[in-house]
């Protein structure tokens, strides 16, 4: 493959995933190790610095793109606060590894890069909103080919749309979040063992595990009826570790969006999984970095 190439880059919590992809979003390598974030900032940049520079090997990236948890300032040169990576308060990614890495890099929420990745691994669309359910729920929109992130820089954090004010606790302090209700997290909760855990049991026929299952997705779906009813979107995608679950939970939230959404507002309308699984963060990093310099 000619280029240009791009690197992308999506720093997590556990893994750092990086690749290499060309102009026209083919994957060409990739590989993750692990974060190691109790080293603070600069050595976990070193690291990431290091992963991109064997990958691109004798290749010339016209440019990086970074996918980090956490708010961004509303110019994307620092990560405001990282609550996952210990340190990570105003950190200046975007210097820090072009100094490193000797290209332009561009920063953005990881969320936001899973949702653009996934804009372009998909068939054509106006809008799409993504929803990245695991140990929390995250989100991403894209509108007309562009991330939406709003007056201060902070949408698409979908999962802190407040579903019962009288709700369990979220980790933001808030009652009643979706990712509170929803999340991997919150299954695990409710059942007592691992999200994935109880999915096998509800195959099995478990109805405790049917019972905490359905009150999940019906919560979930409620949420996606509302970002419906809001802005419409073409598709809507829910990828992360409990997407994975396939079918069960698909079904359950098709039909709890179809007890909130007209039949004809459905129409056009799509909820699906994710089609880059794991890689969607890295590829969306690489696509948004081209996206933003060419």
């Amino acid at each position: 493959m000619s280029g240009p190439f791009f690197l992308g880059i999506d720093l997590g919590g556990t893994r750092i995933k990086a690749g290499i992809c060309d102009g026209k979003a083919r994957p060409i390598d990739h590989a993750s190790i692990p974060t190691d974030a109790d080293h603070g900032p600069e050595e976990t940049m070193n690291r990431m610095a290091e992963l991109g520079r064997r990958l691109m090997g004798a290749r010339k990236a016209a440019a990086c793109g970074i996918g980090v948890p956490g708010p961004l300032d509303l110019d994307r040169r620092m990560i405001l606060r990282a609550t996952n990576l210990k340190g990570w308060i105003k950190v200046r990614v975007p210097s820090g590894m072009k100094r490193r890495l000797g290209m332009p890099v561009i920063m953005e929420n990881d969320a936001n890069c899973a949702a653009f990745g996934e804009y372009q691994a998909g068939s054509p669309c106006d809008c799409l909103v993504l929803y990245t359910l695991g140990t929390g729920i995250g989100g991403g929109i894209v509108i007309h080919g562009k991330l939406w992130v709003g007056a201060s820089g902070a949408a698409g954090e979908l999962g802190h749309m407040t579903l019962d004010p009288r709700g369990p606790k979220c980790g933001c302090g808030q009652r009643g979040c979706i990712e509170a209700m929803a999340s991997a997290t919150a299954v695990a909760r409710a059942y007592g063992l691992p999200a994935h855990e109880a999915f096998a049991a509800l195959r099995r026929g478990d109805p405790r595990a049917k019972r905490v299952i359905d009150d999940a997705c019906d919560k979930l779906g409620m949420a996606v009826a509302n970002m419906i009813h809001v802005l419409h979107p073409d598709r809507i995608v829910l990828a992360g570790g409990m997407a994975a679950a396939g079918k069960p939970l698909f079904d359950r939230v098709r039909a709890s969006v179809r007890k909130r959404v007209f039949p004809v507002c459905l129409e056009k309308i799509r909820i699906e999984p994710g089609r880059l699984g794991g890689d969607a963060g890295w590829i969306g990093a690489a696509l948004w970095a081209r996206e933003k310099l060419t």
